[in-house]
């Protein structure tokens, strides 16, 4: 018995430890960071906010972008505090200009229309929570 509950014991930890290392960012990956200015609805708070994004925005619209991984940020302290960012990770850069084919970030592929039709209820809740909003800056970074 206490052979069957260590051998199940290992097969839990190496599916956790796989789960771990599942986690990191690939070479060639492309790290896209931006930073917003964004004003939320006065009716809403924070943490309104923070659990729309999270728990019901972000797992549609990853839905919605294959090949893309979005995160979430909180300036906490310098140049940002208390300014939006976001990470979004592309797979690779052929994946990154699948949906973003120029830099100015203006043409938008056949891709990324797709893309936002898919989010188009979302985004509309999403303006229940947001007044106005607008990315200030960005930088693409690959992985090497």
């Amino acid at each position: 018995m206490k052979t069957k509950t260590f051998l199940l014991f290992c097969l839990f930890l190496g599916m956790g430890l796989a789960q771990v290392s599942a986690q990191t960012v690939a070479k060639g990956a492309v790290v896209a960071i931006g930073v917003y200015e964004m004003t939320l609805n006065p009716d809403v708070s924070m943490n309104q906010f923070l659990d729309f994004y999270n728990n019901k925005y972000l797992p549609e619209w990853e839905k919605s972008w294959p090949g893309v991984k979005q995160y979430l940020m909180i300036g906490d302290r310098g140049e940002n505090k208390n300014k939006f960012g976001s990470i979004l990770i592309f797979e690779s850069v052929a994946v990154r200009d699948k949906y973003y084919p120029e830099e100015d970030g203006n043409t938008m592929s056949d891709a990324f229309t797709t893309a936002a039709e898919k989010m188009k209820v979302m985004d509309a809740e999403f303006n229940k929570y947001v007044v106005s909003g607008i990315r200030t800056t960005y930088t693409d970074w690959v992985i090497k």
